[in-house]
């Protein structure tokens, strides 16, 4: 396996302007070389931007005197370059190159030569980049957000420019996207969710590029978890970390804090990134010489340790890795009914150890218990229906073998795949002792009325639940082959629902234009990161058997509500299911959230076992993955909005499909007067028809949990995985990371999560602070000027627009909105604005009054505003159906 992680570096190069700052100078000076992966250097430089400069300035001045002509703009020239197309040999295969593009540039401009200008040196930097072989480029932020359609516009140019089309030749027939990514932080204190917002806006205006992705500049402060979930469903390209972000240990080394830790963990162990072709991630060190003399080890002692830090993670990950479940993939459902399964995906599921034990578990209760209706003239008839190529009649085999009832059971093996057949009567022969008697026929056309079975086990689950046609077959068996107390395993199972964003998985089925129907399909999302938008996990409907009538069509509408915003790209769909008891149930839901059962809600805990109600996800199966149900158009979401869902599973003499629709609205709380008009506007309303109390549900934990011990590892491992796989001890670096846990974190690995404690875990942090914004600055040679000081307001960044580009941060303002005098409203004042055209409909012409004597106290309205809504999806099975 290939790790998915490396690191980078930005060199310190402090040439005279007008120098030539190329990557010869560094490669002879390299004082790190085998610590890194990338180093990022600028594309072109200042001379470069001198005489762009310049030829502007004449250009201007000839267009004043002669008729207009095109602006065009040379490309850059050997002396203007600071990446060389020269690599010696000894570089070639071990430095790879991270392109910088200019910062100087003002894509958002309103003038449209400096507009015209910016895309013509980002398009000769960007064809310069791709002929020396260079496949990430880092593109500053945007300065102004006022115009941030304009500098969408240049970037969606840029990007449907030849430049970045994959060259498909017949020796690499999917060769790899060159990427641009736009660098920001990865939060803001002021508003969390900022950062996510502006990118979401740039991804869509440029119609979510495959080549588009983004580098996330890491704070020194503590992230809250849903902002962290968010950028981990996002494409990635790189984590910036300055070195301002170190604490040193009580030895002198720098370390980072261990919710950073945390961090770099998680994008490790996500693997996300690898959905997007060529998109690895990066850690991207910069800054490292401004404290170097500070900390122990100088510059080399921040490589050692984010090193260290990957190679952890590397050996965390292989110890989980299973063959053929690494990759992030997009799936199809299986449809066993209707199509044969392979020999590779029955070698695959037939892995899987958890689900088997927890058959077999539940096969030996339900036969202890009907082991008393065995008598002397009649046996137990035992029915696996949809046997397959045998593992559930091993486990049952070994379980009436181990009772001493082999001679008092009658087994039934149920299969219609005849090269499966051929397997089962291998086993049957080599293992079985001839015992179990096979039937290769369709369970559906099955109708030998003689064979009345006592136990019906079957393994019809899909990732859904129901989507496998686990009720229709196992209807037409209870309909031939049920006693009244036949027992079936499973006993019930039922089909839960939440909306989340998953832009992955979105851009993955967008970006195929020769299917349209693939938005409209369902798909098995395995290990490809989404969110959960809701705070609840809603359950649909559950099948039980015996079924006792043929009730296979479903359909449901249920309500989610969303704290945060954001953008739903579909729905999530998980499974549980009873196989005999209590004891024996196998689910997908993943821990941490709340399960709405009509008005009943269970916590899903995976410490807390001995509650028989609770559900919790069956550790370390992996037979399942999630189900998706994708929407066309993705559906933006403010704050505190509801989302209604119809859900339906329906079927006809010939198929069975599923449809689905969402619908978001938000609540207003207003007052009105004697004549029923609204006169005061309050904050958006939650929860008004349920006084549900919020803090009464637990949030998502996060299940990556580091505990910090003793490490020795060699400060000259390489960031590849293959090199980090394995390091010799140095008895010089044994002690550098050791006994990292801080201070309020006990020997046990937990936090006691005393966030206004932080900066006291280690002994010291180094001397400056940087923000998100300033470790953006450092990586394009901006000035290191808070944006967002208190005292940085918006008539200041105006004058100072053109000498220190400091990008401005709030996506609440409008730029029609002339009426705030330049301030910038905060995002709930934004939202509680009055919502323009309020349907009179919904707003009562009269209300009821007291005698004008009274004093009058103004109505309370609750007003539902509805938001967006998207067509129903799959509408009579066109895209996708399972046939009968």
């Amino acid at each position: 396996m290939q790790s998915n992680v490396y690191i980078g570096i930005k060199p310190a190069l402090n040439n005279p302007a007008g120098t030539s700052d190329n990557s010869d100078s560094y490669a002879e000076n390299n004082k790190f070389t085998g610590s890194y992966d990338y180093v990022l250097l600028p594309i072109t430089n200042s001379r470069y931007k001198e005489t762009v400069k310049r030829y502007l300035k004449d250009y201007k001045v000839s267009q004043d005197k002669n008729a207009y002509t095109d602006l065009t703009i040379l490309e850059p020239q050997l002396q203007d370059i600071s990446i060389s197309p020269f690599n010696s040999e000894s570089q070639e295969e071990t430095l790879r190159y991270i392109g910088l593009l200019s910062s100087w540039l003002e894509l958002e401009s309103p003038d449209l030569l400096e507009r015209s200008l910016a895309y013509q040196v980002l398009l000769n930097e960007c064809k310069y980049a791709k002929y020396v072989g260079i496949k990430k480029l880092i593109l500053a932020p945007p300065k102004d957000l006022i115009n941030l359609q304009d500098y969408s516009q240049i970037v969606a140019r840029l990007l449907n420019s030849e430049i970045f089309k994959p060259e498909h030749t017949i020796s690499q027939p999917n060769a790899d996207r060159m990427m641009l990514s736009i660098s920001l932080p990865l939060c803001e204190d002021s508003d969390p969710l900022a950062t996510w917002e502006l990118w979401n806006t740039v991804r869509k205006l440029c119609d979510y590029h495959p080549s588009l992705t983004i580098s996330l500049a890491v704070s020194r402060v503590k992230t809250p978890n849903y902002v962290i979930n968010r950028w981990l469903c996002e494409p990635v390209s790189c984590l910036l970390v300055s070195s301002s972000i170190f604490a040193t240990n009580k030895y002198g080394y720098p370390v980072l804090h261990k919710f950073n830790q945390n961090l770099i963990r998680m994008f490790q162990d996500i693997n996300g990134n690898s959905q997007v072709t060529s998109n690895d991630l990066c850690i991207l060190l910069h800054g490292m010489e401004k404290y170097a003399d500070r900390v122990k080890g100088g510059e080399s002692s921040y490589l050692a340790y984010i090193n260290h830090l990957l190679k952890k993670g590397d050996q965390a990950i292989l110890s989980e890795c299973i063959e053929g479940f690494n990759q992030p993939q997009l799936l199809s459902p299986l449809k066993p009914h209707s199509e044969n399964l392979t020999n590779e995906i029955y070698t695959t599921f037939e892995k899987d150890e958890t689900k088997y034990d927890m058959y077999e578990k539940a096969i030996e209760k339900a036969i202890i218990d009907l082991r008393y209706n065995i008598t002397k003239t009649s046996q137990l008839v035992i029915l696996i229906a949809g046997a397959g190529r045998g593992a559930i009649v091993d486990r049952l085999y070994q379980v009436v073998t181990r009772n001493n009832l082999i001679n008092k059971v009658k087994i039934l093996a149920l299969e219609k795949n005849p090269e499966a057949c051929l397997y089962l009567q291998k086993r049957n022969f080599e293992y079985w002792d001839n015992s179990v008697e096979l039937i290769k026929e369709n369970m559906r056309d099955w109708k030998d009325t003689s064979i009345k079975v006592d136990l019906c086990i079957s393994e019809l689950l899909g990732s859904f639940g129901c989507n496998e046609l686990s009720p229709e077959c196992l209807f037409e068996v209870e309909r031939y082959h049920g006693k009244p107390n036949t027992v079936y395993i499973p006993q019930s199972y039922s089909s839960y629902v939440a909306p989340i964003t998953c832009p992955l998985v979105y851009q993955k089925l967008k970006d195929n234009n020769n299917n349209k129907k693939m938005l409209e399909s369902l798909w098995v999302s395995h290990k490809i990161p989404y969110q959960i938008l809701s705070s609840k996990i809603n359950k649909l409907w559950t099948f039980n058997h015996p079924m006792n009538k043929n009730n296979f069509s479903k359909t449901k509408t249920t309500v989610f509500k969303m704290k945060h915003r954001g953008e739903v790209h579909g729905l999530v769909g998980f499974f549980t299911a009873t196989l005999y008891d209590e004891e024996t149930i196998l689910s997908i839901i993943p821990n941490g959230y709340a399960v709405k059962n009509d008005e009943e809600y269970f916590m899903i805990n995976n410490n807390n076992n001995s509650n028989n109600e609770d559900l919790y996800q069956t550790p370390n199966m992996f037979s399942w993955s999630p189900m998706v149900f994708p929407i066309s158009n993705p559906l933006p979401i403010v704050d505190d909005t509801e989302i209604c869902v119809l859900i339906s599973r329906l079927h006809d003499f010939n198929n069975i499909w599923y449809e689905w629709s969402l619908e978001s609205s938000i609540y207003f709380v207003v007052s009105g007067d004697k004549t029923g008009n609204i006169t005061q506007q309050e904050t958006p309303f939650k929860d008004v028809t349920k006084n549900v109390n919020q803090n009464s549900v637990s949030k998502p934990k996060s299940k990556y949990v580091e505990h910090e011990e003793g490490h020795t590892f060699n400060d000259t491992t390489n960031s590849n995985f293959s090199n980090r796989k394995e390091s010799q001890p140095n008895s010089l670096l044994k002690n550098k990371f050791t006994n990292l846990t801080t201070d309020n974190e006990r020997d046990d690995g937990t936090n006691n999560n005393n966030d206004n404690n932080n900066n006291n875990n280690y002994n010291s942090f180094l001397p400056s602070f940087d923000t998100g914004w300033q470790s953006v600055n450092d990586i394009h040679g901006w000035a290191t000027k808070d944006p967002f000081s208190e005292h940085d307001h918006a008539s200041n960044r105006a004058a100072t627009h053109n000498s220190n580009p400091t990008p401005m941060f709030n996506l609440n303002e409008s730029p029609n909105d002339n009426n705030n005098n330049g301030q910038i409203l905060p995002h709930s004042q934004f939202l509680s604005s009055p919502p323009p055209n309020v349907p009179a409909a919904i707003v009562p012409q009269e209300l009821s009054l007291e005698p004008e004597q009274e004093e009058y106290i103004p109505q309370e309205i609750h007003i539902r505003v509805k938001t967006g809504a998207t067509h129903i999806h799959n509408i009579g099975g066109h895209a996708f159906s399972i046939s009968l």
